[in-house]
């Protein structure tokens, strides 16, 4: 019987070595075919991305002509209205496309010229290379989640990350607040997004509507530590829902958010008997409260402004008779408990032949009753700016040798007498002018520009992308022009004018104040002057109705900047404005100029 089931044993020990073999040959295989299914996965997913990314980043156009903030365009896309914004693409990505390369300049349309558009050119562009192509400002970004503790560590997120570089896909790490958090308007992401439960991967291609494009799963060989449970849908929240914002304080009239201010009453009107071209209060004397001063080309005045009257208080002759008064600040940066004047001051001049203009500007205090001069011949543009704690400080930046501004805008400082510019202000690296922006308050990172032609929009600091575009135009501030050469003469109407300087003009007030409710107040200008007749306004007729100027507050809140606070719509010029108090009131005074060029200051409480 031995010998009759030694056979049998042979068999049954042949079968189990098989099954074993076997066993280990199909283990082997699907630990072969395991990573194998997954690169595969990846590069469907890659495909799937590339194919999505196509739609909606194809040329619409190209640039023809760039004049200062002006751009002449050849559109190719039929379906570009006025008003819609085109972006130029860079090429700091290497081995990406253009259609996915970052944006590196806004063009918003303003007008159809047969075959072609003209454009403004958005303030935070940078210089746009001659024959750009122009994109739609809506375009595609590839966002990458993963719910994992450390993901680097895991060689399937290793193989994922690896394939996306391989195939030159652009892609931004998201946290899931971060991916939580609306996006920059033009933006269309495809979210990719790699989770872990247990000892089990997934990975899904979606859209913010939950689209799936593409998903897989697959085992792990272990239990990974992860930052939260898996799933979950990204549902859009407010980012600004966390922000501390201070409540507006309804019994000042200076903050509450009106259609046409019916609550701003005026308080009274006070002719001047002379031109001006800026005014501030300031606490010049440390006595009596502040005091009004008005700038005009010949002379820098003090007064009272009690009960609707002006008492002077004294005058500063300009030391020449050809000075531009460009700007007006105050603060007190000597730290001696009285304010200290800065005037920005141009000169004309000629260079070459072509008229230009330098900067001789003046800082000015108080000594006794008279005005003492601290420092002249600056070659700086002023301006005293409000933090978001309320803090001032001073700032101050070049004239271009072309260019109106000079980057970079500097921190400024007067010590002993002595005025110096130290470090560079960060936040305005990118920055054309040191008028032209103000710090929002409820965002450290966020910062309000408007551009020469009145077009305001919000931007992020740290990597200078546009946010948010305001909805209302501001109107063309042309008050205090001055000339500048240009490099190259132009000519114009054919070959027989020449152009050798071009008009530049001074900015508009751009004042944050955090007294009241945190907002930033801007002219709004309805109504145009008129370079060719000098201080004379001109008010503009549309429709048989005179256009109006006005002053705006702002706000930039949950992703759209308001108009928070709106003052009485007024016909005649909005020179410039401050802010001061009178009997416990607070005063609004509007420097205004009618069409017979009279001026005169209006109050507003």
């Amino acid at each position: 019987m031995t010998h009759s089931r030694l056979p049998e044993n042979r068999i049954i020990r042949g079968i189990r070595l098989k099954t074993l073999i076997l066993a280990g040959l199909i283990i082997s295989l699907f630990q072969f075919i395991a990573p194998l299914q997954a690169a595969t996965s990846w590069n469907i997913l890659t495909k799937t991305i590339q194919k999505h990314l196509n739609s909606g980043n194809e040329v619409v156009g190209n640039i023809v002509l760039v004049q200062g903030a002006t751009a002449i365009i050849k559109l190719q896309g039929q379906d570009i209205t006025v008003g819609n914004t085109l972006v130029v693409k860079g090429k700091s990505l290497p081995g990406v496309p253009l259609s996915l390369q970052n944006n590196i300049a806004w063009i918003r349309i303003t007008q159809f010229i047969g075959q072609q558009a003209r454009g403004t050119i958005l303030p935070g562009s940078q210089s746009i290379p001659p024959q750009s192509l122009l994109f739609h400002k809506g375009h595609n970004q590839v966002y990458l989640y993963s719910n994992l503790a450390e993901p680097q560590h895991l060689k399937a997120y290793q193989d994922l990350t690896r394939a996306l570089q391989n195939h030159h896909i652009p892609y931004t790490i998201k946290t899931w607040p971060q991916l939580c958090t609306p996006d920059t308007p033009g933006i269309t992401p495809l979210i990719i997004i790699f989770e872990t439960e247990g000892k089990q991967a997934f990975c899904r291609l979606s859209d913010r509507d939950q689209n799936i494009f593409f998903q897989n799963s697959f085992a792990l060989n272990l239990t990974p530590a992860t930052t939260r449970k898996a799933g979950g849908s990204f549902s859009q929240t407010n980012s600004f829902n966390n922000v501390s914002t201070p409540p507006i304080n309804r019994e000042h009239s200076f903050t509450k958010a009106t259609s046409a201010a019916p609550g701003t009453r005026p308080y009274g009107k006070v002719k001047l008997k002379n031109p001006y071209n800026r005014l501030i209060f300031a606490d010049f004397d440390k006595e009596t409260g502040p005091e009004l001063i008005l700038l005009n080309n010949q002379w820098l005045e003090l007064y009272h402004l009690i009960n609707l009257k002006l008492i002077p208080v004294t005058r500063y002759h300009l030391p020449k008779k050809d000075f531009i008064p460009l700007h007006l600040h105050a603060g007190d940066f000597n730290h001696n408990g009285q304010d200290e004047l800065y005037l920005t001051l141009g000169r004309p001049t000629v260079v070459d032949g072509k008229k230009d203009t330098f900067l001789s500007s003046i800082i000015i205090e108080n000594q006794g009753k008279s005005p003492k001069v601290l420092a002249k011949n600056l070659p700086y543009y002023f301006r005293v700016l409000e933090q978001r704690d309320g803090k001032r400080v001073l700032l101050a930046q070049k004239m271009g040798e072309f260019k109106q501004y000079r980057t970079p805008i500097w921190w400024a400082k007067l010590s002993e007498g002595k005025f110096e510019v130290r470090s560079t202000f960060r936040q305005g690296r990118d920055i054309f002018s040191l008028y032209n922006f103000n710090l929002s308050p409820f965002n450290k990172e966020h910062l309000l520009i408007i551009d020469e032609h009145g077009n305001l929009a919000g931007f992020n600091a740290k990597d200078s992308e546009l946010i948010v575009s305001a909805d209302s135009q501001y109107g063309v501030f042309d008050e205090s022009p001055y000339n500048q050469k240009l490099k190259e003469i132009e000519y114009e109407g054919g070959f027989s004018v020449t152009k050798s300087s071009d008009i530049r003009y001074t900015a508009r007030r751009f004042v944050k104040r955090k007294r009241d409710g945190q907002q930033i107040f801007i002219i709004k200008k309805g109504r145009a002057v008129n370079p060719s007749l000098g201080e004379k306004g001109v008010a503009l007729v549309s429709n048989g109705e005179t256009r109006h100027d006005q002053i705006i507050g702002l706000q930039w809140r949950n992703d759209e900047i308001i108009e928070s606070w709106k003052s009485p719509k007024l016909p005649r010029d909005i020179v410039d404005f401050a802010f001061t108090k009178e009997s416990d009131k607070e005063l609004m005074v509007v420097m205004t100029r009618n069409r017979d060029g009279k001026y005169a200051l209006e109050l507003l409480h």
